[in-house]
């Protein structure tokens, strides 16, 4: 075999060599990239499943202040009248 083929085959091997080796990187990046999408994909849902969660938590804690603002005035009168009922004895 001549010289001159001799290095076209060893330019050749080398060039496929290059190109599997841009092919197994082109596949790890898909791979990563899924993984990313993957990824965020999660804690897009972690993140809606919070936000329904604090807005749970506001909604419950709105309606305990109601009730107790409505309770304030209550216990007021039943102070007022346990201090009336002691004054009289």
């Amino acid at each position: 075999m001549s010289d001159a083929i001799k290095d076209a085959l060893s330019r050749l091997s080398a060039a496929i060599d290059r190109l599997d080796a841009a092919s197994l990187r082109h596949a790890d990046g898909d791979r990563a990239r899924t993984t990313l999408e993957t990824e965020l994909s999660l804690m897009r849902e972690d993140r809606h499943q919070l936000a329904r969660l604090l807005d749970e938590e506001r909604a419950a804690r709105m309606s305990t202040e109601a009730g107790l603002e409505q309770l304030a005035p209550r216990i007021d009168n039943a102070i007022a009248a346990i201090r009336d009922g002691l004054g009289r004895v």
